[in-house]
């Protein structure tokens, strides 16, 4: 949404709210609920238990088309197989020998040529943006398949966790903003009826807010919750700390696009009597890595091929903590072959089995979304702050310092394009976010050191909070 309509959009009463969202919903349901999205679910559903021969089958099949739509139509995939003497022969003989040939694509190579890397042959049928934990924003281009397979793939998650009706009563917490960021009374949320979700803002979550909150779910009685957990466990402290009771106890609870922490999902569990299921993929189309029914969180591999590089350089062994290096089959319009997404996973010891009925090989934990929790007096505990780049041009990397909780720094690589109004842009998202009252600096540098465990920190809080 971009600056001018999301100030039209915050302006209006909430019943207009209410329509412009649900005339987008419904957009969104006819071009991904299709007949081929049926077609994508049931195929993901069978391969779910399926066999290991048939799942490596499907799998070599889906790496050989991806790698020759990427040979015969992108003009970055064809210049780097040119080069290493690769051929279509090649593909269709040994697929996995030719992608182990293919160079590894950064972020910053992924950022800067979205218009090479494309599948040509493809329509595009929809653009986004991401920004990722670099903090600068990405374009995405997609086509309907792409999108078809990508809820395909959730919604045979849902599934899998016993979630069986296609229209799930949910609440979703993420970085949208749905409702007027200096909003001081309920309603905090959005009613979707097309999905049958309530959609809930996390830049409202203050302890004057929270009890609104509490009420609307007794209300609402969801089945399911998903969403960021940083969001949800602050509902959930809340619930604990006041000994609130719930009229209601959801079937799941599933987190996404951020770190989920043991002390946070203990949290959410105590408040909700419910299990928390991990799971993790990316809006740029990476594959999917789902927790199933026994706790385990098993590699999509229909949904992609993983490597895992340890911080040598080498192939990681069991039990090492590992970058993850994706291809994926996701998205086809702007294909990832071996794209390092600069996200971590431990690996399980060699040998560990699970009896949910999956034999996708398995992971031990998702480690590498370490976005921090910013807080505010204004607004109170905020998680993501990626969102806040979303559709500016001109950031190469950037870094959110929070000093204290009056002061943010915002340290940024940045380009030409970024200029005076892409400036004042981002310091109006930041606003919204995270409250007027705050003092913002932004500070453009030649270069923003790792941490001290070779990790980017997108956000740093540099004082103590209750947590």
């Amino acid at each position: 949404m971009g600056k001018l309509q999301e100030k039209i959009y915050n302006s209006l009463p909430y019943p207009f709210k209410f329509i412009l969202l649900n005339i987008k919903a419904f957009q969104n349901s006819k071009q991904r609920y299709t007949t081929e999205f049926d077609t994508f679910l049931k195929e993901y559903v069978d391969l779910w238990k399926a066999d290991s021969k048939t799942i490596d089958a499907y799998q070599k099949s889906r790496l050989v088309l991806l790698l020759s739509e990427a040979f015969q139509y992108s003009d970055w995939y064809s210049e780097k197989m040119k080069e290493l003497g690769i051929e279509l022969e090649d593909i269709e003989e040994n697929p996995y020998n030719v992608l182990e040939q293919m160079p590894i694509l950064t972020k910053a190579e992924r950022k800067k040529n979205p218009d090479v890397l494309v599948n040509k042959s493809r329509n595009t049928d929809g653009v986004g943006y991401t920004s990722g934990t670099s903090g600068a924003p990405t374009i995405n281009y997609l086509d309907k398949e792409s999108i078809n397979r990508s809820f395909a793939l959730w919604r045979r998650f849902h599934k899998a966790i016993g979630l069986e009706t296609k229209r799930v009563k949910q609440v979703r917490f993420s970085g949208r903003l749905i409702v007027k960021p200096d909003s001081k009374k309920p309603p905090f949320w959005v009613y979707n009826y097309f999905e049958n979700q309530l959609l809930m803002s996390t830049y409202h979550l203050t302890d004057d807010n929270l009890g609104h909150y509490v009420k609307k779910l007794n209300r609402f009685k969801p089945i399911l919750l998903d969403g960021y957990p940083s969001a949800i466990y602050i509902i959930s402290r809340f619930i604990n700390k006041n000994n609130l009771t719930l009229n209601f106890t959801p079937k799941a609870i599933a987190v996404t696009a951020e770190t989920l922490y043991d002390y946070q999902r203990l949290e959410i569990e105590k408040a909700f009597n419910c299990h928390v299921y991990n799971q993790y993929a990316s809006s740029e189309g990476s594959p999917f890595i789902t927790e199933c029914t026994q706790g385990n969180l098993h590699l999509n591999t229909d949904s992609g091929i993983f490597e895992f590089i340890n911080n040598k350089g080498e192939k990681a062994k069991a039990g090492e903590v590992a970058q993850l290096v994706v291809t994926s089959f996701t998205n086809l319009k702007t294909p990832l072959i071996r794209y390092n997404i600069e996200d971590t996973v431990l690996l399980s010891e060699e040998g560990k089995t699970c009896n949910c009925g999956c034999l996708m090989p398995m992971i031990e934990k998702l480690t590498g979304r370490e976005d921090d929790i910013l807080w505010t007096k204004e607004k109170g505990y905020i998680g993501r702050m990626d969102t806040a780049y979303k559709g500016l041009e001109g950031i190469v990397k950037s870094q959110i310092v929070q000093e204290s909780p009056n002061e943010i720094i915002v340290n940024l690589i940045a380009d030409e394009k970024f200029d005076e109004q892409m400036k004042q842009k981002l310091i109006y998202n930041m606003k919204d976010r995270l409250g007027e009252t705050i003092n913002y600096q932004i500070h453009v540098v030649n270069d923003i050191p790792l941490g001290p465990n070779g990790k980017f920190d997108a956000v740093k809080r540099n004082f103590t909070i209750e947590i």
